[in-house]
């Protein structure tokens, strides 16, 4: 009788609570982890204590830096989320998953006006964390004023009169605490 090869076992995934900070800025990273389910905020903190959000990490994205490095941004937990470790083989295309992604931002921030810069964040947050609902696409993360300017790369106060402007113009509603709902209109537009 032939021995059997034992199967592997899967690397453990690390469990975080939403709210939970799971990177600090500046400090050594845990390593690249991939998340597996759930939604994290990266974001930049200027020594004059500016936040530019750098995306919304959700299942397939790229959390952590290398062993050792230091954190280029901090992450935190939107909701309860799992990370797994990244078998080495798939760090590159992660990591240029993660740039593109970058570079999107960096465009958006040099060449759209804030209405334009909140709508397209909001159709990206809907394309990857929205769920269809009769009137449209409900954004299913409870995003703070704060998180949504930072997001936009802008003031509190200019995201909020740029999400006026798209409610009046019928793009989106806001239904409170975060929520938004993005009828048609603002989903299917394309740049």
């Amino acid at each position: 009788m032939a021995a059997r090869m034992p199967r592997p076992q899967p690397l453990p995934l690390i469990a975080v609570r939403g709210g939970q900070q799971v990177v600090r800025q500046g400090e050594p990273g845990l390593g690249p982890w991939v998340v597996a389910s759930g939604a994290l905020l990266a974001t930049a903190v200027s020594p004059d204590g500016r936040v530019l959000a750098l995306d919304v990490l959700g299942p397939g994205d790229l959390v952590g830096e290398p062993d050792g490095c230091a954190a280029e941004s901090g992450v935190r937990a939107l909701r309860a989320s799992q990370l797994a470790p990244v078998d080495a083989r798939s760090i590159a295309p992660l990591v240029a998953a993660r740039a593109r992604r970058a570079a999107a931002l960096a465009r958006d921030l040099a060449w759209l006006d804030v209405q334009d810069r909140v709508e397209t964040r909001l159709r990206d947050l809907a394309d990857r964390f929205g769920r269809p609902v009769p009137r449209g696409v409900e954004l299913t993360l409870a995003l703070t004023q704060d998180d949504l300017a930072a997001l936009a790369g802008t003031s509190r106060e200019s995201a909020n009169r740029a999400l006026r402007a798209l409610e009046r113009a019928g793009r989106v509603s806001v239904m409170g605490r975060g929520r938004y709902l993005l009828h048609p209109a603002l989903h299917t537009a394309g740049r």
